[in-house]
């Protein structure tokens, strides 16, 4: 929520109940300055509580959204490690709830589950389904994926196939404390300063700022006070030059 929507509301909340209640109080037969007082008084307490109403609700948003950055960080980490690397990681995070052991390269099991491990950029399809539950096992089976195309959540429902998606990986990973500590596919801060400098002092860039500085100059020449839009002007005039001989290509 923006800042000058927060005051708006908080405004509107006191002048409703303080103009309600000064009409209420004037009712009942108060004087005005007493009135006027409880009046403001109540505006005052209203405008408290929806305060702080707002701003635990924008509290709330900015921690799902912050989830939200972090679950989709995960996932693409997951989805760009190898399955002997997706299943290990589960591995550590199962086994410090119960003991469980590798089975396949992308299979592990507990005492009570037998779980595939499917991590990928695409939906898990039915028929990577069908290949999952020809494995012998009187297990509860459940599957770990990302995403699930419906046709696939349909047969795992009818097959009984307990299946967890990405809200519930990322989940299972935070509770247990078992966030990465850097997560592949992520830029770095290095990497990112290098970005935002070749983007900066692009060539291409040089096209605007030759274009901004030409319309200033020749704006100079229908103002009382030319100086100031010669001086910018000319800076964005060597700046365009200065861009287009040593910029990023």
């Amino acid at each position: 929520m923006k800042k000058t929507a927060f005051i708006s509301d908080i405004l509107f909340s006191f002048i409703l109940s303080a103009v309600f209640t000064l009409c209420f109080f004037r009712y009942l037969g108060l004087p005005l300055l007493s009135a006027a007082f409880l009046s403001a008084l109540c505006g005052v307490l209203l405008a408290c509580a929806v305060g702080a109403f707002l701003q635990s609700k924008r509290k709330l948003f900015f921690l799902k959204k912050s989830d939200e950055a972090q679950k989709q960080k995960l996932c693409l980490h997951l989805a760009l490690l190898s399955e002997e690397q997706t299943s290990k990681f589960f591995l550590a995070i199962l086994n410090k709830i119960q003991p469980t052991r590798q089975f396949s390269r992308s299979c592990i099991t507990t005492p009570n589950e037998f779980i595939c491990i499917k991590c990928n950029f695409e939906p898990i399809t039915a028929n990577e389904i069908v290949k999952f539950y020809r494995i012998q096992t009187s297990k509860q089976r459940v599957l770990i994926c990302l995403q699930i195309a419906p046709a696939a959540h349909e047969l795992c429902r009818r097959l009984n196939v307990l299946v967890k998606t990405e809200n519930d990986v990322y989940q299972m990973v935070k509770e247990n404390d078992a966030m990465p500590t850097e997560f592949l596919g992520e830029v770095k801060m290095e990497n990112r300063r290098a970005l935002q400098r070749k983007l900066c002092f692009s060539k291409h860039n040089s096209k605007r700022f030759l274009v901004s500085g030409c319309l200033i100059l020749l704006t100079s020449l229908f103002t009382p006070f030319p100086y100031y839009y010669l001086v910018f002007g000319s800076i964005l005039l060597l700046a365009a030059t200065f861009i287009r001989i040593f910029g990023y290509e």
